[in-house]
């Protein structure tokens, strides 16, 4: 069987979720059956020194995405691939509003978009306006959409009237090889103050994250309850004045960001997720992948399809803040089963994840 071109599609690399999963995509396809390629619209962000040496790597040097559409579609039009992937919300849209005139040049390739959140939610947070209407009038022209849960899949369908049967359920695949060898020789390497109950939160300052709620509940915590939030972002100034008018100093260490988010996850007693909403949220797989056990609140995006309740995790009510409070200082005094809890993340193996998308890429050739 000759091999399939597949471009993925990227702004950067930067080390966010989506990215995450681009590369580990990138990475494991077969390649008896794909040729790889990745696409950027800005070559930047170190995701890029993961990716295996044989994946083909374009730059569009265009910081802006929509800046590099004329410069994307020549791109395309001269790669000709069997197959494009793209993952972000503004790449999905620039690439849907190209699709019906591409086709005309390219009648063998199809067009795969992963939707990286819920759109109703998404609509609601961010106030996308005009840009979410575009996206509803031109999803459709996708050959397939990837989303991450049932319950995306349901307002996928809901929000933007698209032929159900274009949706397919795939779940996060999961480095789990990756986590452990970042893990692996950090065990004398101190990363929290001793004699604390380390509690961590991960991810970026955004309002999106709920780190406000989070940081509200903080004098409700034990007092030997100590909160570090690894991240960066628009929310850091916002948050570090909560933080002072809060009188929670002793309490919080912001840690900024590091490109080895597991190695606080390995030494942390537990991880906490105050997101409002999620698409996916990678880091309970990741924190479980650790062995660490995940207070959340219960959103759309972070439910019982991921959370065990008192296995891998406890689910809190959305924005009940003393809720989460309580839960936290409730489960800093179990002793939870780390190996237990990383066996709840064999689902999502990489290995087992990258077959269902071969099998779905593969199925129409």
């Amino acid at each position: 069987m000759d091999r399939k071109v597949i471009l993925f599609v990227m702004h950067e690399l930067v080390a966010g979720g989506a990215e995450r999963v681009v590369v580990n995509l990138a990475n494991n396809l077969d390649r008896e059956k794909f040729e790889v390629h990745i696409c950027l619209f800005n070559k930047k962000g170190w995701l890029l020194e993961l990716l295996k040496d044989d994946v083909i790597i374009h730059d569009l040097k265009t910081p802006r995405v929509s800046r590099g559409a004329i410069k994307f579609t020549f791109f395309l039009l001269s790669l000709k691939p069997h197959f494009v992937f793209s993952s972000i919300d503004h790449v999905n849209l620039l690439i849907s509003v190209q699709i019906k005139v591409l086709k005309l040049f390219l009648r063998n390739t199809q067009f795969i978009a992963r939707e990286v959140n819920i759109p109703s939610i998404r609509a609601k947070y961010e106030q996308l306006g005009k840009q979410d209407y575009f996206y509803s009038k031109t999803i459709n022209q996708y050959d397939y959409v990837i989303a991450q849960s049932n319950y995306m899949k349901e307002d996928i369908v809901k929000s933007y009237n698209i032929e159900a049967s274009k949706i397919t359920v795939v779940s996060n695949p999961l480095d789990i090889g990756n986590i452990k060898r970042s893990i692996k020789n950090i065990t004398d390497e101190k990363l929290y103050s001793s004699g604390k109950t380390n509690l961590l939160a991960i991810g970026y300052l955004r309002p999106q994250k709920g780190f406000d709620l989070l940081l509200q509940a903080v004098p409700y915590l034990d007092e030997g309850i100590h909160l570090n939030i690894l991240g960066d972002g628009a929310e850091k100034d916002k948050l570090e004045q909560q933080i002072k008018q809060l009188k929670i100093e002793d309490k919080v260490t912001m840690l900024g960001v590091d490109e080895n988010p597991y190695k606080f996850m390995k030494q942390s007693d537990m991880v906490v997720l105050s997101s409002l909403y999620e698409g996916f949220p990678n880091v309970i797989l990741e924190a479980n992948a650790c062995g660490k056990f995940v207070v959340a609140f219960e959103c759309p995006g972070v439910s019982s399809e991921i959370i065990q309740d008192n296995i891998n995790g406890t689910l809190v009510e959305s924005g009940n803040i003393k809720a989460l409070a309580d839960a936290i200082n409730e489960h800093s005094k179990v002793t939870h089963n780390e190996e237990k809890i990383s066996k709840t993340t064999d689902r999502y193996q990489v290995e087992n994840i990258v077959k269902v998308y071969e099998n779905l890429l593969l199925r129409g050739s």
